[in-house]
């Protein structure tokens, strides 16, 4: 995020060569999303879409090297491929990879990534790719997602980015400034977001 992106590539290289080395094919999926969203913030900065179109196949194989693990492995690269899915305008592809994210999140969670919190930021997701998809009532879900999110125990930075990210997304499906402003207030409080 500080922009500082071929050591972000370097230091996912070392940690799949790593991972690989301890036979951890969980952590080997987990890093590869590392690496996507390296990718995708070189293509929000770049505009270059071979930046997306690299991102989108190392998330793709992000899933199916998770699916050789145990299934709460896939939860996160599934998050991932949704998200890239919806910034291609793939909704229904990118709503039901959502779906089984947060159904493996809520029923098989990995001890990482098993908060209250995560739930509330992929719930916001899901419900914002179905407001683009025309689903009016996700609005309030986003919303709902976004208090869940607010009240939980999250560290700080993870909760304040998490926050204004489901603002800005909930701004941008919505055209409601109200949304870009809470957003500003949320980033605008804390030094460490970018």
């Amino acid at each position: 995020e500080q922009g500082h992106f071929l050591e972000a590539l370097k230091l996912t290289d070392e940690a799949i060569l790593a991972y690989q080395s301890e036979g951890d094919t969980a952590g080997f999926a987990e890093v590869l999303s590392s690496r996507f969203l390296t990718l995708r913030h070189l293509f929000n900065k770049t505009g270059d879409q071979n930046y997306l179109i690299l991102a989108k196949h190392t998330v793709i194989a992000s899933v199916e090297i998770a699916q050789k693990t145990d299934s709460s492995a896939t939860a996160l690269p599934l998050f991932n491929l949704a998200k890239i899915q919806e910034e291609l305008a793939e909704l229904n592809e990118a709503i039901s990879s959502y779906q089984q994210a947060l159904k493996i999140m809520k029923t098989n969670p990995s001890a990482q990534h098993n908060r209250p919190g995560v739930i509330a930021d992929m719930e916001n997701h899901l419900a914002i790719a179905e407001l683009k998809n025309g689903d009016q009532t996700a609005k309030q879900r986003a919303l709902d997602a976004l208090t869940r999110l607010s009240q939980s125990d999250e560290p700080q930075y993870n909760q304040d980015v998490w926050l204004s990210g489901g603002y800005l997304r909930l701004a941008t499906a919505t055209k409601n400034k109200t949304y870009l402003d809470k957003a500003k207030v949320i980033i605008d409080s804390n030094q460490e977001l970018t």
